[in-house]
């Protein structure tokens, strides 16, 4: 993880408030406005009444762990928040208002997060929420009575489910819950033909993935088998030989970010190895840094387009992280760069929502996008209508290259591949 700079404060909203206010920044000029004087622009005139809107300002919240282990987790989210919002409101914000937020720590808890949104709605009158938790759970129902518009990152199921249609993220594993035969057709694209699952039972995200994962490797009659890994009690030097009691060529690795390396780079010491290395996390500088070469073919996955891509958007990204984010020590991690798509989809929302913006017509204008890529930032078009029941099924992967000095992005040289850098697969009859 990143070394974490304190974020530089912000005046309060009000005496009632523990929450920061951050001038923030959003991506298009503009104006207008059908609710405002005759310029176009909102005013002394403004008619707009939705809560959170006033002549100059839309004022959402903002919900995540600030403390402890989950909150060290998700710690550079905010920074993700300030350097989207911060193009915004550079540009004049949208149809001329700024962007501000008031935050809350819900402790990464459904109890503290259900406390968290009733006072944002209820004493800080935002307009929506914007949430980076794994406790997201826990106000969702409230926010649907309140017909209160909530984005966030995937971490939890909740955030895919119909029944939530106030409630708007990306496409992810965990949110999807759905099995998608991807990581088959990837893996036998690269030769693989026997598996070997190494899970923890000590990471919550680890436990969705290994049966999708199961499933997807299971659909291309591709053989598993499970192994526990638990870093605190297991050398890495003697679960080596465990994988060779394998006979596997294709090494899953549904571990932390630290894990997963340490693992192959044992592997490898002890001889050991695969066509295929597949890892649910580890992509970044560090893995380089710390291993080189040990971890050639180390490939990760993601819907994020990686930065290898080098496409303008992401130019565009590293340079508001800079500007507008500068404690953040690593942009390329997936906390800030989630909750920088994250914010982007508000954005798009508030824009498609007009110059006088309601909750409802925000619900309703973000349902109705069907080809949302954040600029390029996301592989594939995204489609916000939940009725739509759009699996986790585009990905993108990357591995660490044969010198261990940077990751590359894998081609797609499948004969008859819509993207020369996109893996794409179907949902999996009977797959929940």
């Amino acid at each position: 993880m990143p070394t974490y700079f304190p974020l530089r404060p912000h005046r309060p909203h009000s005496r009632h408030s523990t929450a920061l206010t951050a001038a923030a920044a959003v991506l298009a000029a503009a104006a207008a406005s059908g609710c405002a004087g005759d310029n176009g622009a909102p005013g002394a005139g403004n008619s707009c009444n939705a809560p959170g809107v006033s002549a100059d300002e839309i004022r959402i919240g903002l919900v995540f762990p600030n403390d402890g282990t989950i909150g060290a987790a998700l710690k550079s989210a905010r920074s993700g928040v300030d350097a989207r919002l911060g193009l915004v409101n550079e540009a004049g914000g949208i149809h001329g208002r700024k962007i501000t937020y008031v935050w809350r720590d819900d402790q990464g808890t459904a109890q503290a997060n259900n406390v968290a949104v009733q006072e944002l709605v209820g004493s800080a009158d935002v307009f929506a929420l914007l949430e980076a938790s794994t406790g997201a759970s826990g106000g969702a129902d409230y926010l649907r009575s309140q017909s209160v518009p909530a984005i966030g990152l995937p971490i939890e199921s909740i955030w895919a489910d119909p029944a939530y249609p106030n409630m708007f993220t990306f496409p992810s594993l965990v949110a999807s819950g759905s099995a998608s035969d991807v990581f088959g057709r990837y893996v036998l694209a690269q030769g693989g033909s026997r598996a070997v699952i190494v899970s923890t039972d000590s990471v919550v995200a680890a436990q969705r993935f290994t049966p999708l994962i199961g499933q997807s490797l299971a659909a291309s009659r591709i053989p598993t088998t499970q192994l526990a890994y638990n870093s605190t009690i297991t050398n890495p030097a003697r679960f080596a030989e465990q994988l060779r009691e394998s006979d596997a060529d294709v090494l899953v690795l549904d571990l932390p970010p630290a894990d997963g390396p340490q693992i192959l780079a044992a592997a490898r010491a002890a001889g050991l190895t695969f066509r295929v290395v597949l890892a649910a996390a580890g992509y970044g500088k560090e893995t380089i840094e710390r291993y080189g070469a040990s971890v050639a073919g180390f490939t990760t996955f993601s819907i994020f387009v990686p930065f290898e891509a080098k496409v303008p958007a992401q130019r565009e990204y590293l340079d508001a992280a800079q500007r507008h984010a500068p404690e953040l020590q690593s942009p390329s991690e997936d906390v800030a760069y989630g909750t920088y798509i994250a914010t982007d989809i508000l954005v798009r929302g508030l824009t498609d929502a007009g110059p006088c913006p309601t909750r409802e017509g925000f619900v309703q204008a973000l349902r109705a996008v069907t080809d949302y890529n954040a600029g390029g930032l996301v592989s594939g078009r995204l489609t916000f209508d939940k009725n739509v029941g759009q699996p986790f099924s585009c990905l993108i992967f990357s591995r660490v290259n044969a010198a261990g000095t940077a990751f590359e992005v894998v081609p797609n040289t499948t004969p008859g591949a819509p993207s020369p850098t996109e893996w794409c697969g179907e949902r999996l009859a009977g797959a929940s």
